[in-house]
């Protein structure tokens, strides 16, 4: 059959199968789905309905009333859903309703119909809007308000909080089982009255945002949901974490999930850097070998440059991230060659290079011995305890100093020696 993509004779479709699918892979290689084809070749949306309920041998139905009475009808005879679903089909509900405020933010992010139909996106019109379409659904006040999905005036229980009003959201999953919305205006920067990103008071990030969209790579994090987002729509396994570095919680959750290799990308600033050596921490701790994804001072976001159409910028950056035995010698050069000497930061890289695997340790020797500055424990702790003596400590003080500073434990011990 001709290929409604590319328009050669050489597509074919399997019978029960809902795509056509085209072998031009140099040329064209695309899937469509039939609705697309149907749409591409001129019909309305209610004439492929016709048409594919026509071919499937089942009764379209007759009007947006008729869609409403048997809505209605199944909604009294089936299982009430849990709140995470009730919340899904009620944003995605709204979002169809007003498309225009989604319309807004995918032409603001430069997101194509294709893209924005795979992130399916909802959107928060008014709490008290959400709220009754919730409670149609049998999620009570109580329930919405624990999982976050309306906010309520502890001064006035009788008052819900505007916070997500008028913002597109996606679904954060959550322990629970239950989603947890992000929400963000659909344009703009937004102001500190109404900031441009909100989430959930329940909100907790443990299971990272995207973790189970896999894709065949080493899985990334960002921290912005929309970097994890362009990650994602360029073929990286990427994932928000929701704040500047992985947490214990969130590395755990990897490590329960089988996550063996992990790379962070960072802003190329002070605090990203510093970030850095707080996940190294959290994840080699828990047996995943850790990488760094620096940007470089005044380099675009993931999303800015999936944007900009540098997609391979991207690919490059992940192909080349520094595992972190690397990225925690290179630290230590750096915070040795500021004047003065940040020694506090450098001890704590010290710190963080002791949890490191075998894979990232062995990196780390190298460097370490490279560069001139390699500690052992024993060392770190007396050099400690001798800098904390002469500046008045207590010796019982010090030692305890000493032991919460390196995990070494310095104790005293007298001994008779004979002369003779």
């Amino acid at each position: 059959m001709v290929c409604p993509v590319c328009g050669e004779p050489e597509a074919f479709h399997f019978p029960g199968s809902g795509y056509i699918q085209c072998p031009r892979k140099n040329k064209c290689g695309q899937s469509t789905s039939l609705w697309d084809a149907l749409v591409l070749n001129g019909f309305r949306d209610a004439d492929v309905v016709t048409e594919l309920c026509r071919v499937a041998n089942v009764e379209p139905p007759k009007n947006k009333r008729d869609i409403s009475a048997a809505t209605n009808s199944a909604s009294q005879t089936s299982a009430p859903v849990s709140a995470g679903k009730a919340i899904f089909q009620v944003t995605q509900y709204l979002a169809g309703k007003h498309p225009a405020l989604v319309a807004e933010l995918a032409q603001e992010r430069g997101l194509s119909a294709n893209q924005l139909k795979l992130m399916k996106l909802g959107l928060y019109t008014t709490p008290e809007e959400v709220l009754t379409l919730l409670e149609q659904k049998g999620i009570s006040k109580e329930v919405a308000a624990l999982k976050g999905y309306v906010e309520i005036d502890p001064a006035d229980t009788t008052r819900l909080l505007s916070g997500m009003t008028g913002r597109v959201v996606g679904y954060w999953p959550h322990p629970d089982g239950d989603f947890r919305l992000w929400g963000r205006l659909p344009k703009g920067a937004g102001d500190k009255r109404s900031p441009k990103y909100r989430f959930a008071p329940s909100l907790k990030k443990n299971i990272p945002y995207l973790f189970n969209s896999r894709k065949p790579s080493i899985l990334v994090g960002v921290e912005g949901v929309f970097d994890a987002w362009a990650l994602q729509l360029l073929d990286i396994w990427g994932c928000a974490v929701g704040q500047a570095s992985v947490n214990a919680a969130q590395a755990q959750f990897f490590a329960e999930k089988g996550v063996t290799e992990y790379a962070q990308m960072l802003d190329g600033d002070e605090a990203g850097f510093d970030s850095g050596v707080t996940t190294i921490r959290n994840c080699e701790a828990a047996g995943i070998v850790t990488s760094i994804i620096p940007l470089g001072a005044g380099m675009d976001d993931a999303d800015a440059l999936r944007r900009s159409g540098k997609p391979e910028t991207l690919h490059h950056l992940v192909a080349g991230r520094i595992n972190a035995g690397e990225y925690l010698a290179r630290m230590c050069t750096a915070y040795l060659n500021q004047r003065p000497a940040n020694i506090k930061a450098f001890n704590r890289v010290i710190s963080t290079s002791r949890c490191l695997t075998p894979a990232s340790r062995a990196v780390w020797n190298r460097y370490a011995s490279a560069f001139g500055y390699e500690i052992s424990v024993e060392q770190e702790a007396a050099s400690t305890f001798a800098s904390l003596i002469n500046v008045g400590f207590d010796p019982k003080e010090a030692v305890d100093a000493v032991a919460r500073k390196t995990g070494m434990r310095i104790t005293f011990q007298k001994e008779d020696i004979n002369n003779d």
